[in-house]
């Protein structure tokens, strides 16, 4: 987001710059912006104004951190018991074999699991330091195979926070049109580039008598023969691969947004007006930058012998398989012509009541347009039959184009009944049309090709009409006292994203679990990531998406009790209906209730790659109900002394209730003080304080930011959290209640030196007493750190910085 403050007839110079300066390795950032404006709208008839920046974060590698070079795997204690938090996965380099085996002679259905790596049982070691072996003689230990497997720390690779840089630049020009009126015009350009790291490409290969056959005859028919063993289920063994030689995978992302804005405010026949018609593009550009390959490269350099991903040798082979190309184009248009007008109205006993009334129509579009590396696989009759595709890429894809509009009318009207008492009311209406499609899919398969086939362009959904208001009352009943409320009601459509597309491949899970379904074709062995598929509900009236509706109601007040001193409190509830879950339902509450979500699941399901699986489906649906409660505050207070001014102000919000429900009927959830079942946390308490000493020249600014605790997320037996043995080596496998983990305080100083008018500088620190993340186990919701949760603390530590800012 970048924020512009635009005054009307600025026409001073500014200059400014900071540097951020981390005490430890990595995330070094820093910006620089001027802006200047020319002309006085006054006496000129014109302003005009210009604004430059630019910004750029360094990157910070999960291996910079204590509490995040761990990854996912490491020990902890809780409750005077040693565990081991092991979220470790199958894919590695060099690579682990699973298959289903009966002896020989046998009948089939005495198939047993078996997983081995040969580079284990010729070196002792998995060939990695983040790699560790996790041995099962018997098949009924965390393994849930008989053999051996090595299992690859993924998390310990990935960035805590990546790197970006950003340039900005915005015109501004106004000019009188003689009386009141004034035409402006606005453009505002950016340009935003990110580079994101994640861990190396996971990719299990088929392995059969057709298929990578050199590697099945060395590997696979050896092992039979040698134990006696036929191979059982469909004739294939599962290479578990992970490019781990060919570095982490990393995606540029670009993005360019334009905004350009047109407007005329003035008065006319009694009445004050603004009309503005606004044209904001955004273009976000996925590009591959490393640790991306091509997979019929991969294949062929397999097939040819020059690279063995069972041993791990002859990986130089592979760097003309590196891909370097753009994934994808994301384009987005938000075109809205508002108008409105507000006059004087009636001369009440607290004053003259004023009336305002409006409207806006928008346009929105949105687009999607992929390499056909991407859009191979996807199962759909209009996209490439290539049998290609990107290595540890997002493929599987359909273009996505899809458009809406929408319109709204709104008045506002403003009362002032007596000099203490004023009310304030405002309605609003507003009507979405269908979201058209220019990609639709028929969900029949077509029994010949066996895929699915596009259909002619369609609106989907349904439309949304709704009438909202808001009605707030002020009242002074003394000197030095205000006490206010408000009620109103909610509107939201769903997102076109939520209704156009296609259900697609969409990677795996981002936790490992047991399998959900024993004695499913598309089972894996022992805690493994399966499928996920998303998509959208296209689907009309009943059985289509529903808008949000809300009801909302405060009521607080505001004290002046003593001179300098001022209270401010607010009670405030939200309850809402048909909540749209774009995300669908969480994956760890789909695999810890299968049977209640057997719906959502493909079982078995074929990966794009091949191999067989289980796929999860999290699809947009309206949840149930959501209630939000809570009290907010606002306390400051001002003094003089002699040797200086002392501002002291807190903040804070203390949640008393925070509950939803998946439907209607289903059972109440929370995340309040705890991990709940949408991966989020929803903090009890959150409160800021901020003292600023000002003296003379010199000003000083302590603050203090704090969360409270929460309890963690929790482990069913059979997922990621084991028993440590004695010697430090991986136990079996137990269910785990969570941590409670402990409020969470920074705090932060500045120093700021104004020399003059034009010119001050800022001495600072950031997380002043190095305040670390708490241990976390969560695996799900806070990205691809593991160890700690990067949504509520702060990963870089603490942070020296220096800024300026020069007038002229």
């Amino acid at each position: 987001v970048v924020n512009f403050i635009l005054n009307k007839n600025k026409t001073d110079g500014v200059l400014s710059f900071t540097y951020n300066r981390p005490q430890h390795p990595g995330a070094k950032s820093w910006s620089v912006g001027v802006s200047k404006g020319f002309g006085n709208l006054d006496t000129d008839g014109f302003n005009v104004l210009f604004t430059l920046s630019h910004d750029n974060q360094d990157k910070l590698q999960a291996s910079d951190r204590p509490f995040s070079a761990t990854g996912a795997y490491f020990p902890f204690s809780y409750n005077g018991t040693n565990y081991l938090f092991n979220n470790r996965t199958g894919n590695t380099e060099p690579a682990n074999i699973t298959f289903s085996a009966y002896p020989t002679g046998s009948p089939s259905t005495t198939a047993k699991s078996y997983s081995l790596n040969p580079y284990y049982t010729q070196n002792g070691n998995c060939g990695s330091p983040l790699a560790g072996v996790i041995a099962d003689p018997t098949g009924t230990g965390s393994l849930g195979a008989i053999g051996v497997s090595c299992r690859f720390n993924y998390a310990a690779t990935v960035q805590d926070l990546p790197s970006s840089k950003r340039d900005s630049g915005l015109f501004k020009g106004s000019v009188k049109l003689g009386g009141d009126n004034t035409a402006w015009v606005e453009l505002a350009l950016s340009k935003f580039e990110m580079k994101a790291q994640y861990a190396p490409a996971a990719q299990p290969l088929v392995l059969s008598t057709t298929r990578l056959p050199s590697l099945f005859s060395t590997y696979v028919t050896s092992f039979l023969t040698a134990n006696n063993l036929t191979l059982g289920g469909n004739g294939t063994a599962t290479a578990g691969y992970r490019s781990v030689s060919l570095g982490g995978r990393t995606d540029k992302y670009t993005t360019d947004a334009r905004h350009f804005s047109v407007g005329l405010d003035g008065a006319a026949a009694g009445w004050d007006y603004k009309a503005s018609l606004t044209l904001s593009n955004n273009k976000l550009t996925d590009t591959a930058a490393g640790g991306y390959s091509d997979y019929n490269q991969l294949v062929a350099a397999v097939a040819a012998g020059s690279y063995d991903p069972i041993k791990g040798t002859g990986a130089s082979s592979l760097s003309s398989a590196v891909l370097g190309s753009e994934f994808s184009k994301s384009t987005s248009d938000l075109n809205t012509l508002r108008v409105s007008a507000q006059r004087d109205l009636w001369q009440l006993a607290g004053g003259t009541s004023i009336v305002s009334v409006g409207g806006d129509y928008s346009y929105t579009h949105y687009k999607v347009g992929y390499s056909d590396l991407i859009l191979s696989q996807s199962g759909f009759s209009t996209q490439p039959a290539s049998q290609d595709y990107p290595v540890g890429g997002n493929y599987g894809q359909v273009p996505f184009d899809a458009s809406r509009t929408n319109w709204g009318v709104f008045s506002e009207l403003l009362l002032p009944v007596t000099k203490k008492l004023e009310v304030t009311a405002a309605v609003r209406y507003d009507s979405y049309a269908k979201t058209h499609s220019k990609y639709v899919f028929s969900s029949a398969v077509d029994p010949v090709s066996g895929l699915q086939p596009q259909i002619a362009d369609a609106d989907l959904g349904s439309t949304f009409n709704s009438a909202t208001g808001k009605v707030t009352v002020r009242f002074v009943p003394m000197e030095d006292v205000l006490l206010r409320a408000s009620y109103g009601t909610g509107f939201k459509a769903p997102n076109i994203s939520d209704i156009a597309g296609a259900a697609t491949f969409a990677g795996s899970t981002s936790g490992s679990y047991t399998c959900p379904f024993p004695g499913s074709a598309g089972c894996l062995p022992g805690s493994a990531q399966y499928d996920l598929v998303s998509g959208p509900n296209g689907l009309s009236g009943d059985a289509g998406l529903k808008p949000e509706k809300s009801d909302q109601w405060t009521v607080g007040f505001r004290v002046d009790p003593i001179r300098g001193l001022s209270i401010g409190m607010d009670l405030w509830d939200v309850k809402i209906r048909n909540q749209v879950l774009s995300q669908g339902i969480a994956e760890n509450v789909g695999f810890a209730n299968p049977q209640a979500y057997a719906s959502l699941f493909i079982n078995p399901y074929q990966d794009p790659a091949g191999f067989s699986t289980i796929a999860f489906q999290q699809l947009p649906f309206n949840g149930g109900k959501a209630e939000y409660q809570g009290i907010d505050w606002d306390f400051s207070y001002r003094t003089k002394f002699d040797f200086g001014d002392l501002a002291a102000r807190w903040t804070g919000t203390q949640m008393i209730k925070q509950q939803y429900n998946f439907g209607p009927g289903l059972p109440f959830n929370t995340d309040l003080g705890l991990y709940g079942p949408d991966q989020q946390v929803v903090f009890r308490t959150i409160m800021n304080f901020q003292a600023t000493l000002t003296t003379g020249a010199f000003q000083n600014t302590l603050a203090a930011h704090y969360k409270s605790g929460y309890h963690d997320q929790s482990y069913g037996a059979g997922s990621s959290v084991f028993l440590a043995n004695p010697d430090g080596s991986l136990g079996n496998s137990v269910a785990f209640p969570g941590f409670d983990i402990p409020s969470y305080t920074t705090f932060d100083w500045q120093g700021k030196y104004t020399y003059n008018k034009a010119l001050n500088v800022t001495l600072g620190v950031k997380n002043l007493t190095d305040k670390k993340p708490p241990l976390s186990l969560q695996s799900g919701g806070g990205g691809n750190q593991i160890g700690y949760d990067g949504r509520y603390t702060d990963p870089i530590g603490r942070t020296f910085y220096v800024a300026g800012q020069y007038k002229f």
